[in-house]
């Protein structure tokens, strides 16, 4: 019996056992419970997730890991995806992790009380690290997504207020995988330009996953490291993320934001009007003490008949009231002079404008502009916008170019 016997070692039945595992198993996905969850600082992740009835060990490498957008700690659900391999030097299959996910809402607010508790540990929220914002910013870079309504709110309300101010749009994706990567990016790039004053980041409202890219760990420290002022407008007002809580100041909204991040032209046109009453009034206790003063001497000198003395006073006050009269003039006309060209760059900037010297505009049908002769069809009725009202037209033919 014993010289029919099959033996095997053990490394050859570990081989086979490992041949038969990870070929059934190279791709698959598993959901459990994160316990004994351990970062290395080689930047491996090792973990073990389990159930009510059984657990599995799991490594998740370096290469694979940094995609990951929230902070593993133990106790969270998640699902993962990976291959089961075989650690054959102790026997003992592990799953090879390649990516991970949180299980669902409940995982996700854990990683982010988790993210936000490290944080403020360790004082990134401290106010002693918030930079001022400028109180007169010539140049503001918005780091948004080119086509959502947050950047035409900010654009519109900021072209009102505060016309005066040059406007940077740095385009980045606002969410899914890559968002915060490219967050960080743009506040990068805007900060490389050296002119700009202020930053402002964020988007509409949206679910907690729909907002996490400004919950990522790595787009936080980026915030707190920008030598430029940055306000985080993320959402709406009951929405607060952690790049609020680590900005140099958070707005409500993005429209609040704007808002936040220069004075109106009226604002400033109302401190001008009030620097202009101030200055009045101190020429005025100044004029009122030099002929206090006047008097004084006339009084002491009246035996001596001062007349030359007091002339030559009199005239040193009217050459400093002139001087003073032309300084205000001088002063206040470049402010207007400023505010009309203000005016005047809203006035070119009109379409309405263009029509009026004489031009006009084609729109097909569905209101599309007509942008070159081949985008009708001959016979295709198209409308003629001017400047004094519209006019129903209709394409006989394409004329050449000389024409």
């Amino acid at each position: 019996m014993s010289g029919n016997r099959t033996t095997l070692t053990v490394s050859e039945i570990t081989a086979q056992i490992k041949g038969q595992i990870e070929s059934q198993f190279s791709r698959v996905w598993v959901r459990g419970e994160i316990s004994n969850f351990k970062h290395h600082s080689s930047g491996h992740m090792y973990f073990t997730v389990k159930d009510a009835g059984a657990e599995l060990r799991c490594v998740m490498f370096r290469g694979f890991n940094q995609s990951i957008h929230f902070k593993p700690e133990d106790g969270m659900e998640i699902m993962i995806q990976g291959k089961i391999t075989v650690y054959e030097p102790r026997g003992q299959y592990q799953l090879m992790v390649q990516l991970m996910e949180p299980a669902g809402i409940g995982t996700l607010y854990l990683a982010f009380e988790a993210l936000k508790k490290q944080l403020m540990a360790e004082g990134l929220f401290d106010k002693e690290k918030k930079l001022p914002i400028p109180a007169y910013p010539q140049k503001i870079g918005i780091v948004t997504s080119p086509t959502g309504a947050a950047l035409r709110d900010m654009h519109n309300i900021l072209k009102r207020r505060a016309p005066q101010v040059e406007i940077v749009l740095r385009p980045a994706l606002v969410q899914g995988d890559g968002a915060a990567s490219d967050i960080i990016a743009g506040i990068l790039d805007l900060e490389s330009m050296g002119n700009i004053d202020l930053i402002i980041i964020g988007r509409g409202g949206g679910s907690l996953e729909d907002l996490w890219a400004f919950n990522e760990e790595a787009l936080v420290r980026a915030i707190g490291d920008c030598s430029i002022p940055i306000v985080s407008a993320v959402g709406h007002e009951t929405d607060v993320t952690i790049s609020d809580l680590v900005a140099d100041l958070r707005a409500p909204t993005p429209s609040a934001a704007a808002e936040l991040a220069s004075i109106s032209i009226s604002e400033l046109a109302q401190m001008i009007q009030n620097q202009k009453n101030k200055l009045h009034l101190i020429i005025e206790n100044q004029l009122n003490q030099l002929w206090q003063k006047l008097d004084h001497l006339i009084d002491r000198q009246s035996l001596q008949h001062p007349r030359t003395l007091i002339m030559r006073s009199r005239e040193r006050l009217d050459i400093i009231m002139h001087q003073l009269d032309y300084s205000m003039h001088q002063f206040l006309s470049m402010k207007h002079t400023k505010l009309k060209g203000f005016e005047k760059e809203l006035t070119v900037l009109n379409p309405l404008d263009i029509l009026h010297r004489g031009y006009s505009i084609a729109f097909s049908e569905d209101g599309s502009i007509v942008r070159q002769a081949d985008d009708l069809n001959v016979g295709a009725p198209f409308v003629l916008k001017t400047g004094s009202g519209s006019i129903a037209a209709e394409k006989k033919k394409t004329l050449p170019n000389s024409e």
